[in-house]
């Protein structure tokens, strides 16, 4: 059985493995950061004791004031399409709107149509582009839910 619940440095492992399974694009001391700075916005998944998935949210200020964006999101291959990703942004999205935050925004590669459909079913809408946003000179796609 599956579990949504906040992220505990136990969990630190688990989600390391699943970003370099997945991404490889971040240092992996950065989600201790994000866990320090964000605990109450940063969640996994578990099942049977294991971490199978895990979403970083963060509070950040920019120019038209406080908004809450989710800096990653990612599940294991083999748990995919089982609703756990929907989960996990539920259990963010939930978090978000307990801070009275209701401008939430992520990033998506460019080629990641899958992503982009996953978070339009969650109400996100196409807001922008971030040319060259990724390392590799990706451009990532800019999605806003209020």
């Amino acid at each position: 059985m599956i579990i949504i619940r906040r992220f505990k440095p136990r969990d630190f492992a688990g989600v390391i493995e699943i970003e370099h399974e997945q991404f490889s694009e971040h240092d992996p001391y950065l989600y201790m950061s994000l866990y320090e700075l964000n605990e109450d916005t940063f969640f996994v998944a578990e099942d049977r004791g294991s971490v199978v998935g895990f979403v970083a949210g963060m509070t950040a200020v920019g120019e038209h004031g406080v908004y809450c964006r989710v800096f990653s999101i990612a599940v294991r291959d083999a748990y995919q399409g089982l609703g756990v990703g929907t989960q996990l942004m539920k259990g963010v999205i939930a978090a978000f709107h307990q801070k009275k935050i209701r401008d939430i925004i992520l990033e998506v590669r460019n080629h990641n149509l899958r992503a982009v459909r996953f978070y339009q079913r969650l109400g996100f809408v196409v807001t922008g582009m971030e040319y060259g946003y990724y390392r590799d000179g990706e451009d990532a796609i800019i999605m806003r839910q209020r």
